[in-house]
C-alpha cells in the first residue's frame, strides 16, 4: 500500500497519486475520476462515460473500413425466424 498527504488547493483539499499509481489504471493529469464512499473507505475509480450514438457510428464505420465491407445483415434479416419472433 502507498500513502500520500492531503493538500490544500484553493478553498478543497487534493489528494496526489504516484506515477505507478495512475500507471496502472491509465491515468493522466485531466482524466475523470468517480469518487465514492464505502464506510470510512474512500473509493476512486476510473469514471466510464457512456459513448454517444455519434462516437458508436464512427466507431462502427472504421471498423467496416478496417475490414472492407459491412456487416453481413442480410443473412439474418432476410432468413427465416427462427424462434417467438413477431413480424
Amino acid at each position: 500500500m502507498t500513502t500520500t498527504t492531503l493538500r490544500k488547493w484553493g478553498g478543497a483539499t487534493a489528494v496526489s497519486l504516484p506515477k505507478a499509481v495512475l500507471a496502472m489504471l491509465d491515468l493522466r493529469p485531466g482524466s475523470e475520476v468517480a469518487v465514492s464512499v464505502r464506510g470510512k473507505t474512500i473509493v476512486l475509480a476510473p469514471a466510464h462515460r457512456r459513448p454517444t450514438l455519434a462516437q458508436l457510428e464512427k466507431e462502427q464505420r472504421a471498423l467496416e473500413r478496417a475490414r472492407g465491407k459491412s456487416p453481413a445483415d442480410a443473412q439474418w434479416l432476410d432468413g427465416p425466424a427462427r424462434g417467438k419472433e413477431a413480424l
